[in-house]
């Protein structure tokens, strides 16, 4: 008995769209369990494999993980309704395919490199500085790749001093954005790659506000990789030549973010009020502040860094406080704007400094939200951020509780699918 061509739950449909048939979805179940390092499970029945697919059985344990491993999706919207109809994969990638050759299209017909080349380039950067927020981060990073060889491309077109300033902050601007891409992907030697590639182009051409911000994006890679000493000589060395307002509100931040993992209390705190008082004179950057999206920074941003530095502080009571406020000025952010990542980091910030007051259940109730993320919103940050919580969950002091015990198992499960584990993440091109 084949599949039919009706899907009952999401997993069905999905098998349908992989062209899968009743006996090809269980050889490639059992060749998927045997990949994730389930070889043990007993071969998958037909009958078994029916009841899932129609929806009148849920998978369990490990079943369950090698489903949600295999396609990329909670066990929950797996044995679901199928989704609405959407494009195909491949009529996905034409419509993109054809967009992005248009534009390559009118950028070469011209003889020599004219400003309506530089035009189309510089939409093509800011409009992918502000879907940095919203956009799946694989999607951002084929369009970046795309973007950025085409820069190249149109660099050796001319000779002309000015555009091949425009197009080293426009090289600048792609690789500072593929920073950020890279490090959702768990690949921080990559991002620190990226930054400095855009930092090296700043300096090309003397452009503080793009050296700030790739020196910013060096800290955060630099921080996230071990290096806290190193990110605050990075953070440190950049901020006197930074302009006033975002550029080093930025810088502020993420040299508490630093600044914490070396337990200077009283560093972190005057990082994070100089932080604010940039905020207050921010908004006058024609780079920053006009192009906005991930080149921007604001008050929800600041109050996320503040928030992670008090939990690595261990200071619970202030953790709290600045967690909860950056929640709350996330909401007041539309959801077209929000930075969806930071919205549920700082989530995960409360129920960690939650949990260092000893209310787990309260953290539950902060971490409620984050557990039903798809797998393709559970960007690096998030899961390494959930992963310090467990440890913490694990130490002596909430050994046998049974709120402890759950959070754990909920972390556990999210983190195995997250972002970095799932995508079929190609080699990036070096920068």
């Amino acid at each position: 008995m084949e599949l039919e061509h009706s899907s009952r739950t999401r997993l069905e449909q999905l098998a349908l769209q992989q062209g899968l048939g009743l006996s090809e979805f269980k050889r490639e179940f059992d060749t998927q369990a045997t990949a994730f390092g389930f070889a043990n499970l007993v071969p998958l029945s037909t009958s078994a494999a029916q009841r899932w697919l129609r929806g009148v059985a849920v998978p369990r344990d490990s079943a369950r993980r090698v489903l949600e491993l295999w396609f990329g999706e909670h066990i929950s919207v797996l044995t679901g309704p199928p989704l609405e109809k959407i494009l195909t994969r491949t009529e996905q990638e034409l419509a993109v395919n054809a967009a992005h050759e248009s534009v390559s299209h009118a950028i070469a017909a011209a003889a020599a490199l004219d400003p309506s080349a530089l035009e189309h380039l510089h939409a093509a950067a800011d409009k992918a500085a502000r879907a940095y927020y919203t956009t799946p981060t694989m999607e951002m990073l084929t369009d970046l790749v795309a973007l950025r060889n085409l820069i190249y491309v149109q660099m050796d077109r001319t000779r002309k001093p000015l555009q091949a300033a425009d197009l080293y902050l426009l090289a600048g601007q792609t690789c500072g954005l593929l920073s950020s891409v890279s490090w959702d992907l768990g690949l921080l030697g990559a991002a620190d790659e990226q930054a400095r590639a855009a930092y090296s182009y700043g300096c090309a051409i003397d452009h503080p506000s793009l050296k700030a911000w790739a020196r910013a994006l060096q800290v955060t890679a630099s921080f996230w990789a071990g290096t806290p000493r190193q990110a605050h000589k990075i953070a440190a060395a950049a901020l006197p030549d930074a302009p006033r307002g975002t550029a080093r509100a930025r810088l502020h931040s993420v040299n508490a973010r630093a600044l914490a993992l070396v337990g200077a209390h009283d560093e972190v705190r005057e990082e994070l009020d100089s932080a604010s008082t940039e905020l207050e004179r921010a908004g006058a950057d024609a780079f920053l502040d006009d192009i906005g999206g991930e080149l921007a920074f604001d008050l929800p941003r600041r109050g996320l860094c503040a928030g992670a530095a008090y939990v690595v502080l261990g200071d619970g009571e202030r953790a709290e406080q600045e967690a909860q406020a950056a929640v709350a000025l996330f909401a007041e952010v539309p959801d077209s704007n929000r930075w969806g990542a930071g919205a549920l980091s700082a989530q995960v910030d409360l129920g960690a400094a939650r949990t260092l007051r000893g209310d787990l259940a309260g953290a539950a109730d902060a971490l409620a939200g984050v557990f039903k993320v798809e797998p393709s919103k559970r960007t690096e940050a998030v899961a390494q951020r959930l992963n310090a919580l467990a440890k913490t969950l694990g130490t002596a002091r909430f050994r046998g509780a049974a709120e402890a015990i759950e959070l754990g198992a909920k972390i556990e499960d999210f983190t195995t699918i997250s972002l970095a584990r799932t995508a079929a993440v190609r080699a990036l091109p070096p920068a």
